[in-house]
């Protein structure tokens, strides 16, 4: 990317293979694209073009590709090459698309079908994780299940369902897979009205709220009913205020909503199953997206608090999805969407 008056909030270093390219040359770069989401893969997208015999990138599917922006406190992106789309064009332009993806790529290759007898989802993720090369640092569940199917899908597919019936995410960050519950306590970020701001849109959407969730299952051992609850306490607060299916309650009265479809073998399981389900209702409640100034410190499943709004929209959020930007016309920006369960501080 060509030198710039924008050169201090543009800074980047891609090392690739053996080759390194920082903000300072003239290296060809068009755009630089890093996006994560905490239930997909994260992925990079890097444009460089120049004329015919440039640029000097030399890339493979495979090599492994790291991308720091802004500050450089943190690796921003780290992964494998997965698809290369070169271009040339009659007057001697050259470019080249390059993709990757961090290593939870390697978890959604094919299929399988497969059980695993007496073992704790968290067991599970483990196993799974070291089939793929993995590290794996993994929150421990509590329930052990007789038997769990995992039903023609991919390791990853079948990863996020077991999280999704423990309230836990699936991430890998640096080789490293994580199957942990996420945490809504950390430090949050400041997004400032007037500072580094650019523009926001809130959606704050009661129609989905519940009160209380009911999962009924069998147990086939007992021959008895298996029936697991959560109500409204045992929402996890993102932020203070109202919360979203309270304040949906004191309007429209009591909703309650009902699973029959996940098989459950105890009261515990179902207990949280339920609490699962009625945590990801409430994230429903408030969802927004913003841009703001280049920031390599957001990412998702961080914490955000939004200051300098018209009260109750201040408070904090849990960062869905994150697309950090660096291109030669507008410089670095970070685009965050987000969600809520709460109103106000």
């Amino acid at each position: 990317m060509a030198a710039s008056s924008q050169r201090s909030t543009t800074s980047y270093k891609v090392t690739l293979g053996g080759q390194t390219f920082t903000q300072p040359e003239n290296d060809g770069v068009e755009s630089i694209v890093v996006e994560d989401h905490v239930d997909m893969v994260e992925m990079l997208t890097l444009r460089v073009s120049g004329v015919e015999g440039a640029p000097s990138w030399q890339a493979e599917i495979g090599q492994t590709v790291e991308v720091k922006m802004g500050t450089g406190d943190r690796v921003l992106f780290k992964g494998e090459v997965t698809a290369l789309e070169p271009a040339w064009t009659v007057d001697g332009v050259t470019a080249i698309t390059i993709r990757a993806m961090d290593n939870a790529h390697r978890l959604a290759r094919g299929r399988k079908t497969r059980t695993f007898n007496q073992k704790k989802d968290s067991d599970i993720a483990s196993t799974v994780g070291a089939e793929s090369k993995l590290s794996v640092n993994a929150d421990p569940t509590s329930e052990t299940h007789d038997y769990v199917l995992q039903r023609n899908e991919s390791n990853l597919t079948f990863l996020k369902r077991l999280a999704a019936r423990n309230n836990f995410q699936v991430t890998v960050d640096e080789g490293t897979l994580y199957f942990k519950k996420a945490s809504l306590s950390t430090t949050p970020k400041k997004i400032t009205m007037g500072s580094n701001l650019r523009s926001l849109r809130m959606n704050f959407n009661s129609q989905d709220q519940v009160t209380k969730v009911i999962v009924r299952g069998w147990d086939i051992r007992k021959k008895e009913e298996i029936v697991g609850t959560a109500t409204s306490g045992d929402i996890e607060a993102i932020g203070g205020g109202s919360a979203g299916a309270k304040l949906s309650e004191s309007k429209f009265g009591e909703q309650i909503a009902y699973i029959t479809d996940v098989p459950v073998s105890s009261q515990s399981m179902a207990n949280d199953v339920a609490k699962a389900e009625l945590n990801r209702l409430a994230r429903q409640f408030a969802r927004g997206t913003c841009i703001v100034d280049g920031d390599d410190g957001l990412y998702a499943g961080a914490i955000v608090e939004f200051e300098g709004l018209n009260m109750p929209h201040n408070g904090k959020y849990y960062i869905v999805s994150t697309r950090h930007v660096i291109t030669s016309q507008s410089g670095y920006t970070t685009e965050i969407t987000f969600c809520g369960n709460t109103l106000g501080t």
